[in-house]
């Protein structure tokens, strides 16, 4: 199976071309795959079908260009069918623009899936949006705005869910399987990566609850029961944001800081 990964649209999303044994299908084109009759009169190809992970406006801008020029089928998961004609929804009207999708879809079922000649597990996870869906190809996770390298996807758009992000990065987590990750925006990791640094923060966060409680603790500072609970509710965040955190507990020793943060 071949994949080819290609920034597209006003933001940069990541739109792949894979193709095997004469079938293609694309991921999320936010504009037209630059030279795309080229590449699939190169490898004997035929487009026969578009899957989108969620239908936010930076992975739907490129659909009706494609479907005009090909004539192939899209896919979505149908929690976001309405997603396709509302600027609200899609959130093109959040950074000012107003990009619709005509195109007639077809369901993207959870499970098992066979589109295009290729068997298709879709996973529904939704928290970046509620029909945000990763699609698992052989050893592959297409995983649009769930999973990133190094981050996951934003959880204040519309329809956006902090608690349901938890439960879908725990489905994500919970694969036994090492897969080769490709988000929807940044570099492409592995899923063995993205649990090493999951793990990281783990320790870091407890690291940051302990110290925390007994450095206010020692001070007799009432401060202690505040940042616990805040810390308590820490989950998933960003090294920088860590770092900030672990800087403001005066009994932290720096070169200890290094040493988990890098």
């Amino acid at each position: 199976m071949k994949v080819l990964q290609q920034p597209l649209g006003p933001v940069q999303a990541n739109c792949y071309l894979v193709m095997e044994n004469h079938h293609a299908i694309l991921i999320d084109p936010a504009d037209m795959y630059p030279n795309l009759e080229f590449i699939l009169k190169e490898n004997e190809c035929t487009l026969e079908a578009i899957i989108l992970t969620h239908a936010h406006f930076d992975h739907i801008s490129g659909v009706d260009k494609i479907v005009d020029a090909f004539h192939c089928d899209v896919y979505l998961n149908p929690n976001e069918f309405d997603f396709l004609q509302d600027p609200d929804l899609n959130s093109s009207f959040a950074f000012y623009m107003d990009v619709t999708c005509v195109a007639k879809c077809k369901p993207i079922l959870e499970g098992k899936n066979t589109i295009a000649g290729f068997d298709i597990e879709a996973m529904y996870c939704p928290g970046h949006s509620i029909g945000s869906t990763v699609l698992k190809i052989k050893d592959c996770l297409f995983t649009g705005d769930v999973l990133f390298q190094g981050s996951i996807g934003r959880m204040d758009l519309a329809t956006g869910s902090v608690s349901s992000m938890k439960q879908s990065l725990k489905k994500l987590v919970q694969l036994d399987k090492d897969y080769k990750v490709y988000p929807g925006h940044g570099p492409s990791t592995s899923l063995s990566q993205e649990k090493k640094m999951e793990r990281k923060f783990k320790i870091c966060r407890n690291l940051i609850r302990i110290s925390a409680f007994f450095s206010y603790m020692r001070r007799g500072d009432k401060k202690w029961m505040i940042y616990y609970k805040i810390s308590l509710r820490m989950r998933l965040k960003k090294r920088q944001a860590i770092f900030i955190l672990l800087c403001r507990i005066k009994n932290f020793r720096l070169n200890f800081e290094r040493k988990m943060i890098c």
